[in-house]
């Protein structure tokens, strides 16, 4: 199932996972503290970062898409590349390793904590 996944602002241990098929399209279908995905996206909505730095108004802005592989309690072993998102330094998702160069896609990985944590190639560049 294709989910969009991000950081639930009222329990920040935890990601909410809101349904992009089916009959539950658009509604939240559980929450999880680890949550895989496959064939991931991340998206961040300039304008609402941008209300978010103005405004200083809390609300998602960012999120990760892709197809729902599992849920769990804790980061499996064997994932150890930190994608993460950092809005009052970038408005993009980014390798911690090299900040400065957006991560726009990844093929597997699980949400944990802060980060994204998997194997991510950013767009547009031949590694």
């Amino acid at each position: 199932m294709r989910v969009r996944v991000y950081r639930n602002l009222l329990k920040p241990n935890f990601f909410s996972i809101q349904a992009m098929e089916g009959p539950d399209k658009g509604k939240v279908v559980g929450y999880a503290r680890a949550v895989g995905l496959e064939n991931v996206r991340f998206v961040v909505s300039k304008k609402t970062w941008e209300r978010v730095i103005s405004e200083g108004v809390r609300t998602v802005f960012a999120f990760a898409d892709g197809a729902l592989v599992d849920c769990l309690e804790a980061l499996p072993a064997g994932f150890d590349e930190r994608i993460t998102l950092m809005p009052f330094e970038r408005c993009y998702f980014f390798n911690r390793q090299r900040p400065e160069i957006p991560v726009t896609e990844a093929a597997r990985g699980y949400l944990f904590g802060a980060d994204f944590w998997g194997a991510a190639e950013p767009a547009g560049l031949d590694l």
